[in-house]
């Protein structure tokens, strides 16, 4: 039993520890384009594996006897497919298993040709900036909020770094205020962290005080789309002030040029709906529509349903048994990234989730 909880829950260094190199992995991105998930490198809790001569790039954390890659490889095209079968024979080499997380459909028939199998994990919301407007009915309810927010003296500004110890300060206790009692999660879900933070520009909505209220930093991928990436609100802030700190990015956003932006995933969100589904599918479907008291799958899509209709699939890409993986996944995930111990008690964890 020991021996089965360490091989399924063990957080362990893996043989090989490239150093993190912020300048070097930053202009990698600028000059071959990252995804929805890159910006997450620069939290520097991941490990960079270099393909294919330093040409591809795999970004991934190892927990047990798997390799859990942050989305898809990313680096010269036409050796993304050498890139991953170096990355599955280094894994098999030590002994470890490589799963692709959160993965596009751009490269699934990379991932079959290497016998792997696939599980949607839900869908990333994208707004279309080029079709964006709060004119005419579908806006109406979203433009009498931003207009509420204005006659009441609210104001919006975006914000470039270096920033001053005393806005990092103050983004702080927003956060703290946003978290509560709860604990920052990692991997896949940003945290806050103020180096990490100061990466970026910051989307910041004050109140009538001039006070920050909300704040968002806003991620690229280094081509033509943002990510609203760490979103977070004082606990006394207004109702309605999350959809007018995000309307008043996308008219920025706009006006800068870009021509998207990611809102996030949607975690479980239109998974499992057809009869023919995998069975893991279905089950993950019940979660969507009935485990609202643990996590609000349903409200979180209704949220981002409200800026866009227009969602990209995202897949868990996985060998043998997906529910081991899931179950490591979420361990990973809820792993707080301050405190980094090197196993977790699997029924503690439960315990602690459902008492």
């Amino acid at each position: 039993m020991i021996y089965l909880k360490k091989w399924i829950t063990d957080f362990r260094s893996p043989s090989y520890e490239p150093e993190f190199d912020v300048e070097q992995v930053s202009a990698f991105l600028k000059e071959h384009g990252g995804h929805h998930l890159s910006h997450l490198m620069l939290l520097k809790d991941k490990e960079i594996y270099w393909a294919q001569q330093g040409n591809v790039l795999i970004a991934y954390k190892q927990i047990a006897n798997k390799l859990v890659v942050l989305g898809d490889p990313i680096g010269v095209e036409s050796l993304v497919f050498e890139a991953m079968k170096e990355f599955c024979e280094y894994g098999e080499n030590n002994g470890l298993t490589p799963v692709f997380y959160q993965v596009s459909p751009r490269y699934m028939a990379y991932y079959h040709e290497l016998g792997y199998r696939f599980l949607k994990l839900g869908e990333e919301s994208v707004m279309d900036l080029d079709g964006f407007s709060l004119a005419g009915k579908k806006g109406a309810k979203l433009r009498t909020r931003c207009n509420k927010f204005a006659r009441n003296s609210f104001s919006f500004s975006v914000v470039h770094p270096p920033y001053t110890n005393e806005l990092l300060s103050t983004l702080s206790k927003v956060s703290d205020s946003w978290l509560g009692d709860q604990k920052e999660k990692g991997f896949s879900v940003v945290s806050f962290n103020e180096e990490y933070v100061s990466s970026f520009p910051i989307a910041l909505l004050y109140d009538p005080k001039g006070e920050v209220v909300a704040f968002a930093t806003l991620a690229t991928d280094y081509k033509s789309s943002v990510c609203i990436d760490l979103m977070r609100k004082r606990c006394d802030s207004p109702h309605g002030t999350m959809d007018v700190l995000f309307i008043h990015i996308f008219k920025w956003l706009k006006e800068n040029d870009y021509r998207s932006c990611s809102l996030g995933m949607a975690p479980l969100s239109n998974v499992g709906n057809h009869k023919d589904a995998f069975m893991s599918e279905k089950l993950m479907r019940l979660a969507f529509n009935h485990a609202n008291s643990f996590y609000n799958f349903k409200g979180l899509r209704d949220f981002k349903s409200k800026f866009t209709d227009k969602w990209e699939p995202k897949y868990l890409v996985y060998k043998n048994t997906c529910f081991i993986t899931l179950f490591q996944l979420m361990l990973l995930i809820n792993r707080s990234p301050v405190s980094q111990p090197k196993s977790v008690n699997p029924i503690r964890f439960f315990l602690k989730k459902t008492g």
